[in-house]
């Protein structure tokens, strides 16, 4: 499905490449909906490149690839795998230092590799998809589910803000301030860490997605705009805050939120993106010596994260909490979305073939 300007996401046949010289090509088996998604459809969000096939929270089967390629990656045809979403180009600054997912070129499946670049098909919202030979891939076990599997990436993002940016311990207190796919991925890495407690928060129209919080991971869940939700969280975290805040809204509000549950010389891990400058109170996070860091996406922690994944496949699994056919990503989209067809009931929708 191409996804030819905002609010237009139609069918389109592409000539699968074989006979490859490098790199290889995935059956899909399941291709989940990123937010990134949602606002590439909406026209909020300037990173795409249009014509574009969406998807890049992917799992599939190799069925064709370049020997050199497939020996590099350790994999065979007919293994399943995930690929990151980041295609670096191993040559830049960034790239040189292990920090891919800032890579000078910028190449993200399913977002800034346009249909007008060949092969066309860059991403999972289909029945196959080029991968790039610098593509970083992961194996996937027989026994985890697609609707695990493609969500790799985003326990990556959890692996990510709570072990390597938060530097959790076992017994450290967790707040997780916005309760989607991402929140709910960091919630099981915290748990897997061993972070006692671990408190996600949401507003009630997220209830499914704190209940699933709440079967995840989280020991307790809250209201954050219950105006004594910072008292009731504190409390909850022995009455001086937590140790680690990840906040994952896109929200102003939960900035602020997030600063006054942060225990003095405590950790923000801050990933949701605004769209805008925020008012944040400054002189509370000089005063408590606050350590505030920026959490982009995943880095060299989606093979760790695939670890976690394969112990955890039925909580992960749980996060797609509605399946649709790829015809029908565009109503999967728009039930996500504010409007007359929008679901409160779903938590992250996954995409797999057609008849399926």
């Amino acid at each position: 499905m191409v996804l030819s300007e905002p609010g237009r996401l139609e069918p389109e046949e592409f000539t699968v490449p074989n006979e490859l010289t490098e790199g290889a090509v995935l059956e899909v088996e399941a291709a989940s909906v990123c937010g990134t998604d949602l606002s590439l459809y909406k026209g909020t969000n300037d990173m795409g490149r249009l014509p574009v096939v969406l998807g890049h929270e992917v799992a599939g089967t190799v069925v064709d690839g370049a020997d050199a390629t497939l020996e590099k990656w350790g994999v065979s045809v007919g293994d399943r795998v995930s690929p990151e979403p980041y295609l670096p180009c191993n040559d830049c600054e960034n790239c040189l230092q292990g920090h891919y997912h800032m890579c000078s070129e910028g190449r993200l499946y399913g977002i800034t590799l346009s249909t007008d670049v060949d092969p066309g098909i860059w991403g999972g919202y289909g029945e196959y998809m080029y991968l790039h030979p610098k593509s970083r891939v992961h194996a996937v076990s027989d026994d985890v589910s697609p609707k695990a599997a493609c969500l790799g990436s985003v326990v990556g993002n959890g692996v990510r803000w709570i072990s390597r940016k938060g530097q959790v311990d076992p017994g450290e207190s967790v707040a997780i301030v916005g309760p989607g796919a991402q929140g709910l991925a960091s919630t099981i890495v915290a748990n897997e860490a061993g972070a006692d407690p671990v408190v996600v928060m949401g507003l009630p129209s997220d209830d499914e997605n704190l209940a699933v919080a709440a079967d995840v991971g989280a020991t307790h869940t809250l209201y954050s705009d219950d105006p004594d939700a910072a008292e009731h969280a504190t409390d909850l975290a022995g009455g001086s805050g937590f140790d680690v805040v990840v906040v994952t809204a896109p929200a102003e509000p939960a900035v602020t939120l997030a600063i006054g549950l942060v225990r003095p010389r405590g950790r923000l891990v801050q990933v949701g993106l605004l769209g805008e400058d925020a008012t944040i109170p400054l002189d509370d996070v000089v005063g408590d010596e606050i350590t505030v860091l920026g959490g982009r996406g995943q880095a060299g922690d989606v093979g760790r994260a695939m670890n976690v994944l394969e112990r955890n496949a039925d909580a992960v699994a749980s996060i797609n909490s509605h399946t649709f056919s790829v015809a029908e990503a565009e109503t999967a989209i728009e039930r996500q979305l504010p409007g007359d067809a929008f679901d409160p009931e779903i938590v992250h929708a996954v995409l797999v073939p057609d008849g399926e």
